[in-house]
């Protein structure tokens, strides 16, 4: 289930900045142990998908 919250992110297929919401949101954690989102969109005009970072108080 995708999520609803929209959040604006540089579509690096068509490198201009649109306002979508991710299809699944990955929390990672690096090796210091601080954890980083990561999402999966689909870009609107091209319709690959791409990963952008989320700002880590995103909720889903």
């Amino acid at each position: 289930m995708p999520c609803k919250t929209k959040v604006k992110v540089k579509d690096p297929t068509s490198h201009l900045e649109t306002v979508i919401a991710p299809e699944k949101v990955y929390v990672i954690k690096n090796s210091k142990g601080s954890t980083i989102k990561v999402g999966l969109f689909i870009s609107p005009k091209t319709g690959h998908n791409f990963r952008a970072l989320l700002p880590s108080e995103y909720e889903c």
